[in-house]
């Protein structure tokens, strides 16, 4: 489940010390050693003047700030390290945007998973209320609409100075708004296994997945397989049907089966015959569907 943790900082550190203390006592892989870490992301918390001093430099700096920063909307890259990314994500009350930019850039009333594992504290503000569940990411396979079986966890807070652990993939939250602007501090996990994980959104009144979005990683390879499928030439197929049964994303392999065939044609069919055995609906279904149609061409 998401985890309280509960924190004694020592004292009170800086952003450098902090990312310094990330790279050479924490181990991302081990999620204890991650937990473990909460006392420093609490002492961190404690610098009152870290904004203040990310914003004047950034002030004194415009053609470099927030260089580099992925995430969408009012959230600050503070620093980053081998698997890691600490940010500063803004907490805006309802009253400051429409609701169609809040449920863009917050996700506010939406529930929905995350595809990293993260530590986060409350920084500035009453922090915003969360409603949390649980659900077993390995029974969900993707398909809007199809039922999954979650566990309410609880109804908390993030307020000022409480530090959470959120795990990539299990924990579903929907986040209610802030009475007040609020900030929150992140410690976002980076694993070789997150990377194609898509985030995953749901009603959770009903029980049910609404829709997935891929990750960039994700979406970054399938781009890749279409433009292979359009301008590659007899190198080309070996290497798509390669991915067909060794990505690691569903959705990488069925795009690379499409350009697999669209790059060979009726030579395509062994290709197909494998992904039949593809365990993901999305990959077996279309390769089943396409033999079937070539089936009743005869």
């Amino acid at each position: 489940m998401a985890y309280t943790l509960p924190t004694s900082p020592a004292s009170s550190i800086g952003l450098a010390d902090y990312l310094d203390h990330l790279n050479t006592a924490v181990d991302t892989a081990d999620t204890d050693s991650v937990l473990a870490s909460a006392d420093a992301l609490s002492a961190f918390n404690s610098d009152a003047d870290l904004l203040v001093d990310h914003l004047n430099t950034a002030l004194a700096d415009l053609a470099s700030w927030q260089n580099g920063n992925p995430y969408m909307g009012p959230s600050l890259l503070l620093g980053r390290g081998k698997n890691f990314t600490v940010r500063a994500n803004i907490w805006l009350p309802p009253a400051r945007m429409s609701l169609h930019e809040e449920q863009t850039l917050h996700s506010y009333e939406v529930p929905h998973d995350h595809t990293v594992s993260f530590l986060t504290v409350g920084h500035v503000g009453p922090g915003y209320e969360t409603t949390i569940w649980e659900y077993d990411p390995g029974s969900v396979t993707g398909v809007p609409g199809e039922p999954v079986e979650l566990r309410l966890l609880e109804h908390t807070d993030l307020a000022r100075g409480k530090v959470m652990y959120y795990r990539a993939g299990r924990d579903i939250h929907t986040q209610h708004h802030p009475p007040a602007l609020s900030v929150s501090l992140n410690l976002l996990i980076h694993r070789q296994d997150d990377a194609h994980a898509p985030q995953r959104f749901f009603d959770t009144d009903h029980g049910r997945l609404t829709h997935s979005t891929p990750s960039p990683a994700t979406r970054g390879h399938q781009i890749l397989c279409d433009l292979a499928g359009h301008l590659g030439d007899q190198r080309t197929a070996p290497l798509l049907e390669h991915l067909t049964t060794t990505h690691p994303s569903p959705a990488v392999r069925a795009t690379a089966l499409a350009n697999t065939v669209r790059l060979l044609g009726p030579a395509a069919e062994p290709a197909l015959q494998r992904a039949v055995d593809d365990p993901h609906p999305s990959v077996h279904d279309p390769a089943r569907n396409a033999l079937n149609g070539r089936t009743g061409e005869h």
